[in-house]
């Protein structure tokens, strides 16, 4: 049978609108926010093989690994099934809010107590890659595809404190209740999306040197944050730039970039080859519906990142391959600002306060607001993470291959509070693929685990309280070579 493709600037736009669509509120295996590996054999190694790679999804790793491609051309389309499993868990009474004496702003904010699994536990994710040879040594690439994702959907008032609710609206004080107006369902949903055009130089037979141009393009939405807003964390009224309404359930925010990346793949001796790639950090336009959210007045630009390493073929049947990949979170603001308590009250108890003569609060001189430069984030830490997979090549016209990964999670227990948001707390991912050659074509399934695993916090809010984070994942990939 042969195959036989027609594309025009109106069909292939039409195309990248629909993958566009469907990649939208989707959520990927994940190293952190970051997916674990793009396309379908990737996937197989759990992410592995920079050093290693054969399809024309390679450009979205290694930029380099194009130039080895056996056909003159290449297209290749992958659809997974995605199913996140996210829970968060109260344990402890809250403690009751302590007033000075008779006026003033809560000190505590206690969270009700029990487990709350987050919705939205199916996802498809497509993607799609071409390569194209010019010659013995050019080879230009596209790839469309997906990073990752935070999506959290609790059908619950996540960040709501009965006791406080119970003083009524307005409070004693006159002020108006921060858990009047808290809705549910409560969460975040952020996805990245990324188009790059490759191009790849192949230097004598064995070694390659790649780049390509990155368009990054990400939406994000909040819901259920109204706590945030209304105990003034984002900033009181009449500020030079007044946030608070820039907090939450503001709708889906749009934000684009433009970056690079780099990289080399080549065999320095029989067998035995090596690869790396690079990609600085990205610098995107604002969230500007969540400026009052993000630090940097709704900053969100993507970390950079590089991943190394090697792969060697045992014999001509088996290859195994080893790889290094770190991603900077603590290089963006709105991921790595920790949350620190003492600077998020905008008001602090007087401690000359004399009743009848002057105000029981005074404004908090440590106060930093919710998206300002150092405005609390996630917390998050740098990842380095560790890649092996295997290939086996015994039986005619298949391929079978494996893979694990494991990644230190980058919350710190510190920062449990705001992660209930983006519960990205897994550690190790085991993954299974094989391919079946159809002549020049061949379809390839991956199935990857993300076991379970859980971080546990105070409340910073509330020292009476526990929280912990819980989530385990699991992706199906089926592609398609032509």
């Amino acid at each position: 049978m042969k195959f036989k493709f027609t594309f025009t600037k109106s069909g292939f736009v039409t195309m990248l609108m629909m993958v566009f669509l469907l990649l939208s509120g989707t959520s990927f295996a994940t190293d952190g926010y970051f997916s674990n590996g793009q396309g379908t054999r990737n996937k197989g190694f759990a992410g592995a093989g920079i050093a290693y790679l054969h399809s024309p999804f390679s450009a979205a790793i290694n930029p380099a690994a194009i130039s080895f491609l056996d056909k003159k051309w290449g297209l290749e389309v992958s659809v997974g099934i995605f199913n996140p499993n996210r829970k968060y868990t109260i344990t402890g009474a809250p403690t009751q809010p302590q007033y000075w004496p008779y006026e003033g702003r809560m000190m505590m904010f206690g969270l009700a107590e029990g487990t709350i699994e987050s919705g939205s536990k199916m996802f498809v994710i497509p993607a799609l890659a071409f390569s194209y040879k010019l010659g013995d040594k050019n080879t230009i690439g596209l790839n469309f595809y997906g990073n990752g994702g935070m999506n959290t959907d609790y059908d619950a008032k996540t960040y709501y404190s009965e006791i406080i609710n119970g003083f009524g609206n307005p409070m004693p004080d006159g002020n108006p209740n921060p858990m009047a107006n808290v809705t549910k369902p409560t969460g975040v949903n952020i996805t990245q999306m990324f188009l790059t055009l490759t191009y790849a130089r192949q230097f004598g037979d064995k070694h390659s040197l790649g780049i390509s141009p990155v368009l990054a393009y990400q939406t994000f939405e909040a819901k259920g944050l109204e706590a945030f807003r209304d105990m003034g964390m984002a900033g009181m009224p009449g500020m030079p730039v007044d946030r608070m309404n820039y907090v939450t359930n503001n709708g889906s925010s749009s934000s684009t970039g433009f970056g690079f990346r780099i990289g080399y793949q080549g065999e320095l001796f029989d067998g035995f080859r090596l690869g790396a790639s690079f990609q600085p950090k990205i610098k995107m336009t604002k969230f500007d519906d969540y400026k009052g959210l993000f630090a940097e007045e709704g900053g969100f630009d993507i970390p950079a990142n590089w991943t190394a390493g090697i792969s060697y073929d045992l014999n001509d049947k088996t290859t195994v391959m080893a790889d290094v990949k770190q991603i900077m979170y603590c290089g963006v603001k709105s991921i790595a600002n920790p949350m620190v308590p003492a600077e998020m009250m905008p008001v602090v108890p007087n401690p000359n306060w004399i009743p009848g003569e002057n105000d029981p609060m005074i404004s908090n001189p440590s106060f930093v607001p919710l998206g300002s430069d150092n405005g609390a984030g996630f917390g998050w830490k740098d990842m380095m993470i560790v890649k092996l997979g295997a290939e086996f090549r015994q039986v005619e016209n298949w391929e079978f291959r494996l893979g694990y990964s494991y990644g230190k999670q980058p919350i710190q227990e510190s920062e449990a509070m705001f992660n209930m948001l983006a519960p990205a707390v897994n550690e190790n991912h085991i993954s299974l693929g094989l391919t079946r050659f159809l002549g020049e074509h061949s379809v390839s399934l991956a199935v990857t685990h993300a076991l379970s695993n859980s971080v546990k916090g105070t409340n910073p809010f509330d020292p009476a309280q526990q929280i912990e984070l819980n989530m385990n994942q699991w992706e199906f990939d089926l592609g398609f070579n032509f």
